[in-house]
C-alpha cells in the first residue's frame, strides 16, 4: 500500500495536474477507457440533470412542510383525509411530471455522448 502512495508522490509530486493525469492513466489501465470522450456537452447535460433534480427535491421539501403544516391545523379527521388526499394526488402529479423531465434529460445526455462519437469516428474518416 505504501508503495501506491510513494509512487503517485514521486510521479506527480504536489501539482495536482499530473495527480490528475496519473489517476486518469490508473483509470484507463484499469479498462475503465479513455476518458476525454465526456466534454463539455456530456458535463452540460449531466450539470442541467442535476439541477433540474436539486430544483424538484427543493420544491418537494417546500411542499412537504406545507402539508404539515396542513395537517397540524386541520380540525377533524376529514379535514386530515381530505389534506392527505390532495397532497398524495399533487405528489404523484409531481413525480410523474418529473420523471418525464428526467428521461428527456438523460435523453440529451446520451445525444450527446453519441454525437461525441459520432464526430470522432467521422473524424477518422
Amino acid at each position: 500500500m505504501t508503495n501506491k502512495t510513494d509512487k503517485s508522490r514521486t510521479q506527480g509530486g504536489d501539482d495536482p495536474m499530473a495527480q490528475m493525469q496519473e489517476m486518469m492513466s490508473q483509470w484507463q489501465s484499469m479498462g475503465l477507457g479513455a476518458m476525454n470522450t465526456m466534454g463539455t456537452g456530456w458535463m452540460e447535460a449531466m450539470s442541467d440533470m442535476g439541477s433540474e433534480w436539486l430544483h424538484f427535491i427543493s420544491e418537494r421539501v417546500s411542499k412537504d412542510v406545507s402539508f404539515q403544516h396542513q395537517l397540524l391545523h386541520a380540525k377533524s379527521p376529514q379535514d386530515v383525509q381530505k389534506v392527505q388526499s390532495e397532497f398524495l394526488q399533487a405528489a404523484v402529479e409531481d413525480y410523474t411530471k418529473e420523471t418525464g423531465k428526467m428521461v428527456e434529460l438523460s435523453r440529451k445526455v446520451f445525444q450527446v455522448d453519441e454525437n461525441a462519437g459520432t464526430g470522432s469516428d467521422s473524424d477518422k474518416g
